[in-house]
């Protein structure tokens, strides 16, 4: 598929489906100068479209750590925005500004299609938004209800952790509610474990957001929600040094237990799509998403690792394993 003979179909269905903007609601479009700016005026045209009073800003590519300095006029204009659609992951999401949106109603969605175009094409336009969006509300439902969850693969991962009290955030893809920040094309069920009950092994068999794909699966040994042993090869070497690198005691904590929904997704090495690749489970370390409502707090870095196809157990009853649900356990058929 060439993707760019699709933007406008794209950026359509983006703003028409998943903003629902109203007639002059203010509607910010944020890219950067390494951003595809084709996609970026076929989204502010679309906006236009819609009758959202539509502005483009394309800023600086960010270099490390420059993405949280968001700077006066383009602080303004974020906190100004009812709704913001950023075709850039640099963190600036982390900005002072983009969090002050958020408390003041500002709902924000975020997307890289940089290397995974394809990818991010068909995750939208070919995909039953309606079906996933089932299967996401009855894990929520599963999950919130769970008392203890075991992950176990064959590559050696056997961890396990409380999930109750904790509810769901669920990574729909839409901006469904004020405030609301969320990655698309969708879907995945976010959750943060219950920290100190979080022990055993897991095997980091897919990708990872440090190296990309992952080619000799190694391991973290957790122990009550911390990283106590990072084990393997080079690519384990490569992390232990990444996350020493960081100097900072909260990126050894395990912070969210997401899995991904998305059919049309595959591992590509690239967070945006591995994540919500249907059936994989996405363990994430370091700063957490206030939402998720855990202890681990806001750390100054993020880390994701990816396991392919686990087998996912709630209180005993296997909810997926090798990217196939429980069609029983969820009362129908994905």
């Amino acid at each position: 598929m060439k993707s760019r003979e699709f933007w406008d179909e794209f950026a359509d269905v983006t703003v028409r489906r998943l903003v629902e903007p109203d007639a002059g609601d203010p509607l910010l479009i944020l890219a950067d100068a390494n951003s595809d700016l084709n996609l970026a005026h076929a989204l502010r045209a679309a906006g236009v479209r819609s009758g959202a009073d539509t502005q483009l800003i394309v800023k600086p590519h960010a270099r490390a750590g420059e993405a949280m300095q968001t700077g006066p006029i383009l602080s303004a204009s974020i906190k100004a925005a009812k709704y913001i659609v950023s075709i850039i992951d640099d963190g600036i999401d982390a900005s002072q500004a983009m969090l002050d949106a958020k408390e003041g109603g500002t709902s924000i969605l975020y997307t890289e299609p940089t290397g995974v175009e394809d990818y991010v094409v068909r995750a939208l336009l070919n995909v039953d938004v309606g079906k996933m969006n089932r299967i996401g509300e009855r894990v929520c439902e599963l999950w919130e209800n769970t008392d203890i969850c075991r992950v176990t693969s064959p590559q050696g991962t056997d961890v396990s952790f409380r999930l109750k009290p904790r509810k769901c955030e669920f990574g729909n893809g839409m901006l469904d509610q004020p405030g609301k920040d969320d990655f698309y094309p969708g879907m995945q069920v976010n959750i943060a474990p219950v920290e100190e009950t979080i022990n055993g092994v897991i095997v980091i068999d897919a990708s990872d957001s440090v190296q990309g794909v992952v080619h000799e699966p190694y391991s973290f040994t957790m122990e009550n929600g911390v990283i106590a042993k990072v084990e393997g090869g080079s690519e384990a070497d490569v992390m232990r040094a990444w996350l020493a690198g960081c100097n900072d005691s909260i990126i050894y904590k395990l912070c969210h237990f997401s899995l991904g929904l998305n059919p049309e997704a595959g591992i590509s090495g690239r967070m945006i799509e591995d994540e919500r690749k249907f059936g994989a489970i996405d363990f994430g370390f370091g700063y957490q998403n206030p939402i998720l409502g855990g202890t681990v707090g806001m750390g100054d870095y993020h880390v994701d690792i990816m396991l392919a196809g686990p087998t996912v157990i709630l209180d005993g009853e296997v909810l997926c394993s090798a990217n196939e649900f429980n069609t029983g356990m969820l009362g129908f058929e994905t």
